[in-house]
């Protein structure tokens, strides 16, 4: 189908959002609302929400509505009842935006499945925030979030919907069949920007290519005007540089422990070898499911040098975060956006990676050196790379001064594409 159009859109979707409590997804999001109002000022937007949403709820003075993947997971407890309200959902929503579509006809909906289909119905651009949820996990249920996550792409594309992917990172997935589904659908967006060269060639391999475009990650523009002082907010005497750490749940049963021990050992190691304080910084704060304040308790519990390392107990917004960043020396991080607002800060990183989208951006910046995979992460080798960290952290963080402008810069050039691809009256995707 052809989108032609010489208007700036009026009505703006920013679809799957998840929460804030992950301060790599608010920024992401902060991004992208800070992107549109540059490229489109005037335009409504709505944030459409995996998760669930208090009523009159407002993201940056954004609008926020839950989005058919929170109903489709968070009707029903009941498994099987989840099942088949999931089933449901897609496939009447679907009916109704083919019948929308070729027959003007609206096809009955439940009353918070149809408020939804009205924000796709007078959207005038969908831009799915930017991220790494399109990929699978081994399990039933993450089976199901492949296909709900593609649903509502799929949703806006039968409703005529030029839909732009803001920078990705795409997969692994664990079946041809999603496969299938995902090169099906992601073959009928307007534009996927992918923000690493593992997704293009994930992607290309499934055979989407010719709307696929190389981007910057969003994180790259997150900015902090607020200013923080770690030695004095926290007690640390001045003298000492200042070690974060972000940890998570990743791996299962003993493989995860083993990982917990082994940040634990090796940042005793450096406690005792370098003059250096431990903070451990809560990237993800989510209510159910997803703490890190629960793991780096952990984490801490199996150190020695406890009194040389603090945990942060409360809830700083993705703003102050930022600001928690600039002030380190350096970060060992799990999380991949701590390892982004920490590069940003000219802060250098040790990266312990827990999916492709690491390696792939720290390989960009030619600091393919400084990732360790999470598998392999043993206390002789973090302690080896934490030590030697600290020992050129100066050359480091010269080298990111030197380099980091230029690919940041690169990713200020992201909102041009997307405004270019939308106005853009000669591009099309053809309806397969």
């Amino acid at each position: 189908m052809k989108y032609k159009t010489t208007q700036p859109p009026k009505n703006i979707i920013i679809s799957h959002v998840y929460s804030s409590d992950n301060k790599g997804d608010a920024a992401l999001t902060s991004v992208l609302i800070q992107d549109l109002k540059l490229e489109f000022p005037g335009s409504a937007i709505t944030i459409l929400k995996l998760d669930c949403v208090k009523e009159h709820a407002h993201f940056e003075g954004v609008l926020e509505r839950p989005g058919f993947m929170h109903y489709a997971l968070g009707t029903y407890r009941n498994p099987l009842f989840k099942l088949f309200y999931t089933i449901y959902l897609v496939c009447a929503t679907l009916i109704c935006a083919i019948w929308l579509r070729t027959a003007r006809i609206h096809v009955y909906l439940p009353p918070r499945l149809r408020e939804i289909a009205q924000i796709y119905e007078r959207a005038d651009l969908i831009v799915p925030v930017g991220g790494g949820y399109i990929r699978s996990r081994k399990g039933l249920f993450n089976r199901l979030n492949v296909f709900l996550l593609l649903h509502p792409l799929l949703f806006g594309y039968r409703l005529g919907k030029p839909t732009v992917l803001y920078p990705q990172s795409v997969g692994p997935f664990q079946n041809r069949l999603e496969e299938r589904a995902v090169a099906f659908v992601l073959k009928r967006m307007m534009l996927i920007l992918l923000r690493e060269d593992t997704s293009v060639a994930l992607l290309a391999r499934l055979g989407v290519v010719q709307n696929v475009e190389r981007a910057i990650d969003s994180g790259f523009l997150l900015q902090s005007k607020r200013k923080m002082d770690l030695h004095k907010k926290y007690n640390i005497p001045a003298r000492k540089l200042i070690v974060g750490v972000t940890v998570r749940t990743w791996l299962s049963g003993n493989a995860q422990t083993n990982y917990e021990k082994a940040v634990a050992n090796a940042l005793d190691n450096t406690v005792n070898e370098f003059d250096v304080y431990v903070i451990f910084i809560p990237q993800v704060t989510a209510a159910k499911g997803d703490d890190d304040r629960i793991i780096r308790r952990r984490v801490h519990g199996y150190m020695n040098c406890k009194t040389a390392a603090f945990t942060l107990e409360d809830e700083p917004d993705h703003h102050d975060i930022k600001a928690i960043y600039d002030g380190l020396d350096v970060l060992l991080g799990t999380r991949f956006h701590s390892v982004i607002f920490s590069l940003t800060s000219f802060v250098p990183v040790l990266a312990i990676e827990y999916e492709h989208k690491t390696s792939g951006i720290m390989h960009d910046l030619d600091l393919e050196q400084w990732v360790m995979k999470i598998e392999d992460v043993t206390t002789a080798k973090l302690t080896y790379a934490l030590q030697s960290l600290l020992e050129c952290r100066d050359l480091y963080a010269s080298y990111l001064q030197d380099h980091l402008p230029r690919y940041i810069y690169k990713a200020q050039q992201t909102s041009v594409v997307l405004a270019e691809r939308y106005y853009d009256q000669t591009k099309s995707i053809e309806e397969v």
